[in-house]
């Protein structure tokens, strides 16, 4: 009779106790354990159940693991003292969120801070009468209806819209609101970077340095300021220009068909125009100067003129403007006699222009 032994890990897998060795030969063995089939199921049931109780408990350990990750609530952003963010903001991504968040906000200034605001019609804040800018002092009836004080002078102190009388009566809330708004000027495009008062915007428009000048040439249509003109004229215009610098006499020839001549200083970029117009008695010569406002003063010159031993001179000061004119103003002109012109009609003239500041006073030369 052979011997069979099972290690551990062998045969069958349930488990099965180990087999003794009868006392006495003539011992029967022991009848095996019995497993019915109704406990095999009920193992094999309470064998899932824990794996679906240990996956959940996973689950929950990683929940709780990502809630200790994840940081708080983000606390809402402090108001500013002087402005809020406006528009969209961009945030800083974080763990748990896409690079880029984008988050609307109101956009609202704080009561000490300046507002921007657009006029979708700036006739609001004209005369109803003259049509032109509200300036401070504003007179009202007692209907509300404002004028300038200009107008309300020129009417007698009558409303022109309900003829009730205007007297004395300021409306308050216009002259504040014409004191605070600002505006840039209108040649900002050209250089001007001023913000000036709402009611003094057209008197800095009529003295601004930046003020939109044209080309003097015929055919050519350039347009800009005074220093962007002088630029233009030296790339563009260079054999057409008569070079001079201040407080140096140069001379000057030009012919009666000459309508003008251009005069171009060297160093401080400043233009002229020399005029000259026919006349029953001779030629009418004056000179301008290009770009200035009309309200600032001009530069003193002194023009001369020779024949046979005789010569005529003329000192004044030059009128600003911003384009050439066939006639432009001037507070007096050379005039040339016809005895003066020489065999061809041309015309010798001595030329002076001094610089702003350093010229002889009118009255010392009237004197």
């Amino acid at each position: 009779m052979r011997k069979f032994i099972l290690e551990d890990g062998e045969g069958s897998s349930y488990p099965r106790p180990k087999r003794q060795r009868p006392s006495s030969p003539s011992s029967p063995p022991p009848p095996p354990p019995e497993f019915p089939m109704e406990e095999i199921a009920q193992e094999e049931e309470e064998d899932d159940d824990d794996e679906d109780t240990s996956d959940e408990s996973e689950e929950e350990d990683e929940e709780e693991v990502e809630e200790i990750v994840r940081p708080p609530p983000r606390p809402p952003q402090q108001q500013n003292n002087q402005m809020e963010t406006v528009g969209l903001q961009l945030l800083q991504p974080r763990l748990y969120e896409s690079p880029i968040f984008l988050e609307p906000t109101l956009v609202r200034p704080s009561r000490n801070g300046a507002i921007f605001v657009a006029l979708s019609d700036p006739e609001v804040l004209d005369c109803p009468t003259c049509c032109e800018t509200l300036t401070i002092p504003v007179f009202q009836c007692e209907n509300g209806h404002v004028a300038c004080s200009s107008c309300s002078k020129k009417l007698q102190h009558k409303c022109p819209s309900c003829a009730m009388p205007i007297g004395d009566n300021r409306c308050r809330a216009i002259e504040k609101v014409l004191e605070s708004l600002k505006v840039r000027c209108s040649n900002w495009r050209y250089g001007c970077r001023e913000n000036i008062c709402f009611s003094k915007k057209y008197e800095h428009d009529k003295c601004c340095s930046h003020a939109l000048c044209t080309c003097p040439l015929l055919g050519c249509n350039f347009q800009g300021s005074s220093k962007q003109l002088y630029l233009h004229c030296r790339r563009k215009h260079l054999g057409k220009l008569t070079s001079f610098q201040f407080n140096t006499s140069f001379p000057l020839f030009i012919t009666v068909n000459d309508k003008f001549c251009i005069l171009q200083e060297d160093k401080e970029g400043v233009l002229f125009i020399l005029n000259n117009r026919s006349d029953t008695l001779g030629h009418v010569i004056t000179v301008s100067c290009m770009g200035l406002s009309s309200s600032k003063p001009g530069y003193f010159y002194e023009l001369m003129t020779r024949a046979e031993g005789s010569n005529i001179r003329f000192q004044s000061s030059t009128r600003n403007v911003r384009t050439r004119v066939d006639d432009p103003p001037s507070l007096g002109c050379l005039l040339v006699p016809n005895d003066f012109l020489g065999t061809y009609g041309q015309i010798t003239l001595d030329v002076c222009i001094w610089r702003l500041g350093s010229y002889p006073a009118i009255s010392s030369v009237r004197a």
